[in-house]
């Protein structure tokens, strides 16, 4: 029923588009993005490799992070709205380097509808904890690494249970979201090739996932002088018996006289027949803002039960504190200090891990 729901909505917006004479002008295409360099004092609890070539931790290291954002809008004269958004992972190792590619039609009486490779429903929509910074939970993990034997190289820090959003992704599906009516919109997506190798390809896919939903209902206004913004989502990934997984997410923020306050908590499924992944996950923030100062403070932990023949759970904390400075012109300072702990299931101390570090950085918008 999803799915047809939401296809019928693409073609009855796709079809308002041809009742009228398309006269607007071509979309010409805009150049966005930004560019970030960081250097990172960290520390791990890695043991020291003895093997020749290893890889191994840096307590000074440095990392860049580039995106190009291709954009561009045309409105038809039956007052819709066309947009095209392109995202270039400039940094990245892969052969494939778009991150998202879609295009949005929209007014303010139909709302919004995506198609292409974009986010689902529940991610866009997903209310946070407040955070100064641009680092989410998992993009502190990389800075450390993790205990290994004294023969094999030193692997990279994964939490064990994972984070609060850590499910979804950038694949081509189907989105619509409703006109905003007194502060509250609903939407979902349907995306059918979740997990696919090529996000924009669903004609034939590999992996576990094969198909992926989301819907919900978000808020965003002001009641008694405070800004409100919430959010109740829920997500659903369906892969064959062995591979279905189920999150519902609520989140609330409360911001006033530069103060926001707020979380969100999130409840993991896994409707397989292992049901290894079943857990919850929570934030909690506070963020303050006045003039070109940002300053965060927020704690995330996680719990799934993991091997069902393990004893005790997965289980994970982090914590950060975020400083950013505007310089003005799309330049802005950044320092951010952090803290994280995995422990996976099983007794005694060797299951655990855990770093923490400094990361100062310069970051560019344009």
């Amino acid at each position: 029923m999803k799915k047809i729901l939401l296809g019928t909505t693409a073609m009855i917006a796709l079809g308002t588009m041809t009742t009228e004479t398309l006269a607007a002008d071509k979309i010409a295409l805009k150049l966005g993005g930004f560019h970030r360099q960081y250097v990172g004092l960290t520390d791990g609890d890695e043991v020291a490799s003895t093997s020749s070539d290893a890889a191994r931790d840096k307590s000074i290291s440095q990392f860049s992070n580039t995106e190009i954002y291709f954009t561009g809008s045309t409105t038809l004269d039956n007052g819709i709205t066309v947009a095209v958004r392109t995202e270039l992972e400039v940094d990245s190792a892969s052969t494939d380097n778009t991150d998202r590619n879609y295009l949005t039609a929209s007014s303010d009486a139909m709302g919004v509808l995506t198609l292409g490779s974009a986010p689902h429903f529940y991610d866009d929509n997903f209310v946070r904890a407040p955070m100064a910074g641009e680092f989410d939970w998992g993009d502190l993990t990389p800075w450390v690494g993790s205990a290994t034997s004294g023969t094999t190289s030193t692997s990279a820090f994964s939490f064990s249970a994972g984070e609060i959003d850590n499910v979804g992704d950038d694949s081509i599906k189907v989105k619509y979201v409703s006109p905003e009516f007194n502060g509250f919109t609903i939407g979902g997506s349907y995306g059918w090739g979740e997990g696919a190798g090529e996000a924009h390809n669903a004609r034939r896919v590999t992996g576990d996932m094969d198909e992926g939903y989301s819907y919900g209902i978000a808020y965003s206004g002001a009641f008694s002088g405070a800004d409100i913004s919430a959010d109740v989502s829920r997500l659903g990934l369906q892969g064959g018996a062995t591979a279905s997984f189920e999150a519902t997410h609520v989140g609330l923020n409360v911001g006033m006289s530069g103060f926001t306050v707020g979380g969100g908590y999130t409840d993991f499924n896994d409707t397989s027949t292992s049901s290894d992944l079943d857990g919850e996950a929570w934030e909690l923030g506070v963020g303050y803002e006045t003039g070109p100062y940002s300053l965060s403070a927020a704690y995330m932990t996680s719990s799934n039960k993991g091997t069902a023949a393990t004893a005790g759970d997965n289980e994970d904390e982090a914590w950060q504190i975020v400083a950013t400075y505007d310089l003005g012109a799309g330049v802005a300072l950044t320092a951010t200090y952090f803290d994280i702990e995995a422990d996976a299931e099983g007794t005694g101390n060797t299951t655990k891990r855990d770093g923490s570090g400094l990361i100062a950085g310069i970051e560019v918008g344009f």
